[in-house]
């Protein structure tokens, strides 16, 4: 029998128009922006992935991971036999430093060759059961009577789930909008709020605190502190009246352990782009269940190849409790949409390529 190898990795961009502007506390997007990655099998096998870098996340942009693909990753993979598996991922964690992005879009092209070669689909093959994921929705950062006009607009299109981005105006402020927000969107809608490493514990006692005097139904209180404050995230996880969740604390295996460690966060909120694929992702996974903390399966603003790479894993973990993979429906319409997905209301239903 002749070998399986990587015969090449094709490399190109791939560019889809936002609806509209998507702001956080860090930064401003007007448009998906990722690397596509193609691994070609010497069977003829090409799997797809792709990858969304962000220099406020990642400390990577487009460029910079075009060119790691390309000059980093590329001659440590082509010529390497793809039946051995994990001395494969290792061969791709090892090619350099960080670049999560880059090696994402690499790895889960390998993971579609993967799932093609074993003719399942990438759920089946990382061990879960064919269905759809509910996402939530993110608001961006505008002005109060717009973001309320918003969530009731989602509310109408059967979003079940709203996440709210804050920032840095004053914290009555703040407060204020949610309030705006809850009453806009309806009692049965549960609200999930981010605010990307803006605040400090007493702004954010003082905001939940008010919160869950006027009874919002509010999920999480999603990295309120820096990212290397896990002592201040330990604090609001005992003493928050609200669950706190982790993001830009954890993008590794060991950032997941020290936030355990420290009991910093009562959920994990894993991205593919901050793990640099599935595998780092499903290790923090296991991890977090193991010590019973559910976990929430994130995106950037990234194109359906990643998002259905999500998806798969969500269905595949039971741990993970909450899904942020709304990307595809704040953009125009992915040309790659019918490939890989159907999007009906808040639900992601993958089409799977038996």
């Amino acid at each position: 029998m002749s070998a399986l190898i990587i015969k090449d990795l094709q490399i190109d961009h791939k560019s889809v128009p936002l609806k509209h502007p998507f702001v956080t506390a860090l930064h401003r997007v007007d448009s998906i922006e990722a690397v596509r990655v193609q691994v070609v099998l010497s069977n003829g096998i090409v799997g797809v992935g792709t990858g969304t870098p962000n220099e406020k996340v990642t400390g990577d942009n487009l460029a910079s991971s075009t060119a790691i693909v390309e000059q980093a990753i590329k001659p440590v993979l082509v010529g390497a036999d793809f039946t051995k598996w994990q001395q494969l991922l290792t061969l791709l964690k090892n090619s350099v430093l960080e670049n999560t992005p880059a090696k994402a879009a690499v790895e889960l092209a390998l993971y579609d060759a993967r799932r093609q070669l074993y003719n399942c689909s990438l759920t089946n093959l990382l061990g879960g059961a064919d269905d759809s994921v509910i996402t939530d929705y993110t608001i961006s950062i505008g002005e109060p009577a717009q973001m309320a006009s918003e969530a009731r607009a989602l509310v109408k299109r059967g979003f079940t789930s709203l996440k709210i981005k804050l920032g840095e105006a004053a914290v009555e402020d703040n407060i204020a909008v949610i309030k705006s927000i809850a009453k806009a969107a309806g009692p049965d809608i549960h609200l999930r709020l981010d605010m990307n490493q803006t605040w400090t514990k007493r702004t954010t006692m003082q905001a939940a605190q008010a919160w869950q005097q006027a009874g919002l139904k509010i999920d999480f209180i999603e990295q309120p502190l820096a990212a290397s404050d896990l002592a201040g995230m330990a604090w609001l996880t005992a003493h928050c009246p609200y669950p706190i969740m982790a993001d830009e604390s954890v993008h590794s295996y060991q950032d997941a352990q020290k936030v355990v460690a420290m009991q910093a966060a009562d959920y994990i909120n894993i991205k593919l782009m901050k793990t640099g694929g599935l595998s780092e992702a499903q290790k923090i996974n296991d991890l977090a269940a193991s010590h019973h903390i559910p976990t929430m399966l994130g995106c950037m603003i990234e194109p359906i190849e990643s998002i259905a790479a999500a998806c798969s894993f969500v269905l595949a973990n039971p741990n993970v409790k909450f899904a942020d993979l709304d990307s595809i429906f704040m953009a125009e319409l992915d040309p790659d949409l019918s490939q890989f997905a159907r999007c009906h209301a808040n639900e992601i239903e993958l089409i799977n390529h038996d």
